[in-house]
């Protein structure tokens, strides 16, 4: 049983899907958490930055220590921390402890996913990982689609504590799976974790990432806006040199001179931020137009995980076996014909009538995600797996926060194109 590298993947699949479903699932639960606590927005605001800063600093970190030591207790660590960073965020008593018990999740969160595509490469041999990736791509993509769904859902029939405690069977079970599915993955050659580099990456994305989340609320001409991006740009170009130089680098930037490898990630990049910023766009639209619920407008999104969960391990397979640059060419024209087709959205559209729109864009993400996975883990050599399984993560999470930037100025932009008078009211029935 430890041998077969499927059944090794459900633990990996638990993992990931817990992961990233939280980096979603909690907007909904917000308006309940302020209430609760008495708190500003910009407080709670927090609860989400915390997690996806975190998030970025220390992917690329513990995908470079999955080198180094046996990925499988690595993984169940991470699990167990990010079980354990749930039960306390459940339990906060205010806003500030929340937040502390947000990065202690988030750094659960960050081990997991900074070796899951690592793992992955490490149980499945050449020529049978695309249709692996393309369950990890589902759980990706679904994830992040359904958080709003089943945050939606908890809040309102349970409490926003559900949104957390969710998390703790899910990882006892996975924990239990982990010694009883991994396979004892050995330990590596021990290399000295460049300290210093780490600060300097910490330091460069989290001012960079800050930006981008509060580009738009200070202003993007902003004095603090532009130190930030100042501060990061800084840090960033002294990480560059450090690890150009450095003996054991936290980041081989040598695996960016591999084509494929820079090629996937560029593509993974630009449709992970164009999946992020519909899927914020689409609700102001679902429910502050429309005047739809949280939880039905999650299920008139449903279409988009089901495209992907349909069409994401065909992708996947067909990448071991066909030319990826087909689908890989095919998949982004897909995504933008969904696109285009949602640029005259009437607010009498009917659920069958919208449904084969949001099909179209799950067709698009399923065709391009597993085989840009594929092709990326599979160029870099496996020592160095978790260093660019990490590096993935990384600019997936960078993807998403500026993909919901992005939809963010569109919706301040076009405010008045939506709305008669550009006066807005959002409806959230909870």
């Amino acid at each position: 049983m430890k041998n077969n590298p499927w059944l090794s993947l459900i633990l990996v699949a638990i993992g990931v899907f817990m992961a990233v479903l939280d980096a979603s699932i909690l907007n909904i639960a917000l308006p309940s958490i302020m209430q609760d606590f008495n708190a500003k927005a910009t407080d709670v605001q927090w609860l989400l930055n915390a997690y996806l800063i975190t998030l970025v600093v220390l992917l690329i970190a513990f995908g470079r220590i999955g080198d180094m030591v046996r990925r499988d207790l690595l993984y169940s660590t991470g699990m167990a921390i990010f079980a354990f960073g749930s039960y306390l965020c459940a339990e906060s008593w205010n806003i500030t402890v929340f937040i502390i018990f947000r990065i202690i999740q988030a750094v659960g969160g960050a081990i997991v996913m900074g070796n899951s595509m690592a793992l992955i490469t490490e149980l499945f041999p050449p020529g049978k990982r695309g249709a692996a990736m393309g369950v990890q791509a589902i759980l990706v993509a679904s994830a992040f689609s359904l958080g709003p769904i089943l945050g939606g859902w908890l809040t309102t029939h349970l409490s926003w504590h559900w949104v957390f405690y969710i998390n703790i069977p899910v990882g006892v079970i996975g924990i239990t799976l982990a010694f009883l599915l991994l396979p004892p993955l050995g330990e590596k050659v021990k290399e000295p974790i460049d300290v210093m580099g780490l600060g300097l990456l910490a330091i460069g994305l989290g001012f960079f990432t800050l930006g981008i989340i509060k580009g738009q609320d200070w202003g993007w001409d902003s004095e603090k806006t532009i130190a930030s991006f100042l501060i990061a740009f800084s840090y960033l170009v002294a990480f560059i040199a450090r690890e150009i130089t450095y003996e054991y680098p936290l980041l081989d930037f040598s695996l960016f001179r591999i084509r494929n490898f820079f090629v996937g990630i560029l593509a993974l990049f630009i449709m992970m931020m164009g999946l992020a910023a519909t899927l914020f766009l689409l609700p102001f639209f679902l429910q502050g137009i429309k005047g739809l619920s949280a939880e039905e407008s999650g299920y008139w999104l449903l279409a988009i995980p089901i495209a992907i969960t349909i069409l994401a391990p065909v992708a996947g397979r067909l990448s071991d076996r066909l030319n990826p640059k087909i689908m890989m060419c095919i998949g982004p024209i897909v995504f933008s014909v969904g696109l285009h087709l949602l640029n005259d959205l009437d607010v009498d559209i009917k659920f069958w009538e919208l449904a084969p729109i949001f099909f179209v864009l799950g067709v698009g993400m399923a065709l391009v995600m597993p085989v840009a996975m594929n092709v990326t883990m599979t160029a870099i050599p496996q020592r160095k797996a978790g260093i660019a399984s990490g590096t993935i993560q990384t600019f997936n999470s960078l993807s998403q926060a500026m993909g919901v930037t992005f939809g963010g100025v569109l919706f301040t932009g076009k405010m008045n194109d939506l709305i008669p008078n550009g006066h807005v009211h959002i409806s959230i029935k909870l």
